[in-house]
């Protein structure tokens, strides 16, 4: 039985946030972003391609942008493919970066 005011598909608020972090990945170029983003698809992996953020890079290419669960995963496969990451951030549930390293 659901509680007054709450819907029933409602989840706890710890699962929203934890489904919400994000990592997001700066690399050299567009053209590492475009290999990046093939190699992680093609082993199944949830990517995006976003607009650098403001808040982290004045920079205006583009970053990749994957669920936190999916980092170790993702990092593993672009050490086995030798590229590198320029930068690593964490993007919580407010929407605010953390560096972190790659």
């Amino acid at each position: 039985m659901k509680e007054k005011g709450k819907r029933a598909t409602e989840r706890p608020r710890v699962m929203e946030t934890c489904d919400r972090l994000k990592s997001v990945l700066l690399l050299e170029s567009i053209h590492q972003v475009i290999r990046v983003e093939k190699l992680l698809k093609a082993r199944g992996l949830r990517i995006d391609l976003i607009p650098i953020p403001r808040e982290i890079s004045s920079d205006c290419g583009m970053a990749v942008e994957l669920p936190l669960d999916a980092e170790t995963e993702a990092l593993r496969i672009l050490e086995e493919n030798r590229i590198s990451v320029r930068d690593l951030y964490l993007r919580d549930s407010r929407g605010t970066f953390q560096q972190r390293r790659p």
